[in-house]
């Protein structure tokens, strides 16, 4: 999942003696996420006043859907950019947590590689290469004689 995905559960309020959804409460937020990049989709639940922002699977904020403000810009409601705030915060810890994470992988991997602590290579007896490459005569290994077609 993307660090710029943003999922808004909301639920029915009651206003006017009447209890429903109405995804207008959250219009400034969604126009306000969209503006920064971030992907938005709201997905309505059956909570009474009830609105939570998730982001990777965690809860980034909360609260109740009644502190919003109805058909309003973000900018002139607190409570919506508090929960912008809480999201542009969240995606830069996750960021930095993915690229820490990463980074620990990558020394963990080069660590056992190139340290004292390495797997070392058994073999039964050293091979030298080099020594095969021009030796017309294998005395050391079996002692018969290499004979060269050229």
């Amino acid at each position: 999942m993307s660090l710029n995905y943003v999922r808004i559960y909301y639920g029915p309020y009651d206003a006017f003696h009447t209890v429903s959804h109405k995804p207008q409460k959250l219009r400034g937020l969604r126009d306000h996420l969209h503006k920064l990049g971030y992907r938005v989709d709201l997905v309505p639940v059956e909570f009474v006043n009830y609105c939570m922002l998730e982001m990777c699977g965690h809860e980034v904020f909360r609260c109740n859907i009644q502190n919003l403000l109805f058909n309003t810009p973000a900018e002139l409601d607190p409570v919506c950019m508090r929960a912008v705030d809480a999201v542009v915060d969240a995606s830069a810890k996750f960021l930095r947590a993915r690229n820490y994470l990463w980074f620990w992988s990558l020394i963990d991997n080069q660590l056992f590689r190139r340290s004292e602590f390495a797997p070392k290579d058994h073999w039964p007896f050293d091979v030298d290469k080099d020594s095969y490459d021009t030796c017309m005569e294998c005395t050391y290994c079996c002692g018969s004689l290499k004979k060269n077609k050229t």
